[in-house]
């Protein structure tokens, strides 16, 4: 059997040369690594908000076109007198649609807060509501920065929607899209 002295005095360790030698390799290998690891976090990261605002501003516009396609009517929001005083960052037109007999809904967004907010009103067949009566916060599309570009060409009968919107990181992208107006437009 061998000794406890014995087997100490041959089993030394590791010398501190050889300890600084493998943590140099180790941190050669590990740093290019972890780099890579950030890296693709990151990209992921970028990728995914994108992602959300491509999504977001994707569904914004197919909602308002889908509005535009039931209105029945369409007008410039400067109609309604106050309104964009009200509504600082409007979109620039009133999609006008038959509710029945009698009543008329008025349907318009705005910026608010990083959001396009919808608001609606009704109103008597032949009569334009109040401003400060229009209603509603439901918001349709969030990371917005920018509707300005958005505008209703009365000439060539179009609408421009034109949104920026931004990520938390300071990205920006731009959605764009023009839908022809193919119901009446009330000047």
């Amino acid at each position: 059997m061998l000794s406890s002295k014995r087997i100490c005095r041959k089993n030394k360790g590791f010398t501190l040369i050889e300890v600084i030698l493998v943590l140099a390799l180790s941190s050669l290998i590990m740093l290019p690594l972890l780099s890579i690891l950030d890296f693709s976090i990151k990209a992921s990261t970028s990728g995914n908000e994108k992602d959300e605002l491509i999504l977001n501003g994707r569904y914004a516009i197919e909602y308002i076109k889908d509005e535009i396609r039931s209105a029945d009517v369409i007008m410039p929001s400067n109609k309604i007198k106050g309104i964009e005083n009200e509504y600082r960052n409007i979109i620039g037109f009133i999609l006008v649609i038959k509710e029945d007999k009698n009543t008329d809904k008025f349907v318009t967004y705005h910026a608010k807060g990083g959001e396009i907010i919808r608001i609606v009103n009704t109103a008597k067949k032949g009569t334009l509501p109040p401003y400060n009566t229009f209603t509603g916060n439901n918001a349709i599309c969030e990371y917005v920065h920018s509707i300005d570009e958005t505008f209703l060409d009365l000439e060539n009968k179009i609408i421009h929607l034109d949104f920026c919107l931004k990520t938390d990181s300071e990205e920006k992208l731009r959605l764009q899209s023009d839908i022809f107006i193919r119901v009446p437009i009330d000047y």
